[in-house]
């Protein structure tokens, strides 16, 4: 088990016992993880098998994401865009996998594609609050669970946009490679501001 890995065990087990059954938010929230932590068990178990994980996590791309966008339009109101965008998304995503990238290698666009919706979608939602000057929304909880993948999406989309394993492979101190960095540093604020969250949720159930 690497860090990664120990990072989502511990956040889908913080969320499983903190998690409450009439809140929607915290359904989907735990699906995220169960998603996570499902496939990190799948690639676990193809490892030792010796079999490509690549598919493994094309499928967890196309979920994870969905997920995210599925919460994210909950919390903004937007049910219509949201099965839209959703749509839009996870046809791209099932069309990519069967015939673009295919099902041999890790499928770098539709991650791209469906970071890019939830990082627009987040930054016009952002911008259209800021216009109505409803700053509460920036200090409340949801927010904090709305930009908990931020990074997670931006810093992973830009070293999957350039395809280049030399790149990603670039040392950056010692044996560390650049992926290796950038990867632990967006999955540390990742799973941190999600465990946050719960925390924040349960000193505000506390506090009312």
């Amino acid at each position: 088990m690497n860090f990664t890995q120990l990072l989502v065990f511990v956040s889908f087990i913080v969320v499983l016992i903190a998690y409450k059954r009439n809140n929607k938010l915290h359904h989907i929230l735990l699906s995220i993880l169960f998603v996570s932590l499902t496939s990190e068990v799948a690639c676990l178990i193809f490892l030792y098998h010796k079999i490509n994980i690549s598919l493994v996590y094309s499928i967890t791309t196309l979920f994870h994401h969905s997920l995210w966008l599925l919460l994210l339009f909950k919390i903004t109101k937007r049910k219509m865009l949201g099965r839209i965008v959703m749509t839009v998304f996870l046809t791209y995503g099932i069309i990519n996998l069967v015939s673009f990238e295919g099902l041999q290698k890790f499928n770098y666009n539709t991650f791209i594609f469906g970071a890019f919706l939830y990082l627009i979608f987040f930054i016009v939602d952002s911008f259209y609050r800021l216009k109505k000057e409803d700053f509460g929304f920036f200090l409340s909880n949801n927010y904090i669970l709305l930009f908990a993948p931020v990074l997670f999406f931006l810093g992973l989309s830009v070293i999957f946009g350039f395809k280049n394993h030399e790149l990603s492979e670039t040392v950056v101190f010692g044996d560390v490679q650049l992926y290796t960095v950038i990867g632990y540093f967006v999955n540390i604020v990742y799973y941190g501001l999600i465990n946050f969250y719960m925390y924040r949720e349960k000193t505000l159930l506390y506090e009312h």
